[in-house]
């Protein structure tokens, strides 16, 4: 009889550093452009509210979040150093789930911004698990 060796594909450091990546990365970006948009004028909860209609805005702001989860979902990839898809999915499918919450919750955030962010982010994930692949896989030049 043949014993098959089974491999574990989740990888817990992987996907802790990069969900951190993607959480603390979005957080601190959001924080930034949020101080350079409000810079010089001091803000209110309605003055926040205002930032749900600039469209513009909003899309620099989903750009910026999608980015980081792309390079979560890289970490993720780059650490397991196994089953990088896997891994670079769940740091998508943990994004899912709050981005599922917050269209559940928070009723002021536009719901089309909500969709997008919900229906791209996994695939947007797996993009940098691809991209750690790839380069794992490269000849050293």
């Amino acid at each position: 009889m043949v014993e098959q060796k089974s491999e574990r594909k989740f990888h817990f450091l992987g996907v802790l550093l990069g969900v951190a990546v993607d959480n603390l990365g979005t957080l601190i970006s959001t924080a930034l452009i949020g101080g350079i948009y409000f810079a010089n004028r001091p803000v209110d909860e309605q003055d926040v509210s205002v930032i749900y209609t600039n469209v513009g805005l909003l899309l620099l702001l989903l750009v910026v979040g999608l980015f980081w989860s792309f390079l979560g979902g890289y970490i993720a990839a780059k650490v397991a150093k196994r089953a990088e898809y896997f891994n670079a999915a769940i740091i998508g499918v943990i994004g899912a789930a709050i981005g599922f919450d917050s269209m559940l919750t928070n009723h002021s955030i536009p719901l089309w911004y909500e969709l997008i962010g919900f229906v791209v982010i996994v695939p947007v994930s797996l993009l940098g698990g691809f991209v750690a692949l790839k380069r794992k896989k490269a000849p050293l030049k």
